[in-house]
């Protein structure tokens, strides 16, 4: 449009009332829960089988790390937590507890029952559904055998 008026139409006065608008992409994910699990594996850079194994003790918010323990290759290892990431989490926090399936011991990420954590399936449901609902046509996981 700037081009339009600035140079097409030699109107630089028009092109100074553009405002270029900006609006913020939500995660197109069925529920906080997903959000705070896609935003870990996106935001964090972990494996599916990392984020559904993450215990609420593993976020680290006074040094901003997520601490992995028996990664790939059965290291543990620290990633980093960036501050948009852990507000995700403290609501995540917030609606899963008030929901009783968060405990200050348990699974961050809790599957159908709070003892046990989030299948790796369910998560990659959740990838591909998200990728669906974003429209993006690329494939975004490597398919789990018999799904």
């Amino acid at each position: 449009m700037r081009f339009l008026f600035e140079v097409t139409l030699k109107r630089r006065n028009l092109s100074r009332a553009l405002v270029i608008t900006r609006y913020q992409r939500q995660l197109p994910a069925p529920g906080i829960k997903y959000k705070a699990t896609l935003g870990v594996a996106y935001g964090a850079g972990l494996r599916v089988s990392e984020v559904a194994h993450l215990k609420v003790d593993d976020i680290d918010s006074a040094r901003m790390l997520i601490r992995i323990e028996q990664g790939k290759g059965r290291k543990d290892r620290n990633a980093m937590l960036s501050p948009q990431l852990l507000e995700l989490l403290r609501l995540w926090w917030q609606v899963g507890h008030r929901q009783g399936v968060l405990h200050r011991d348990g699974w961050l990420f809790p599957g159908q029952h709070a003892l046990k954590p989030i299948s790796t399936r369910q998560l990659y449901r959740v990838v591909i559904e998200a990728s669906h609902a974003a429209e993006i046509t690329r494939r975004v996981a490597r398919p789990i055998p018999g799904t």
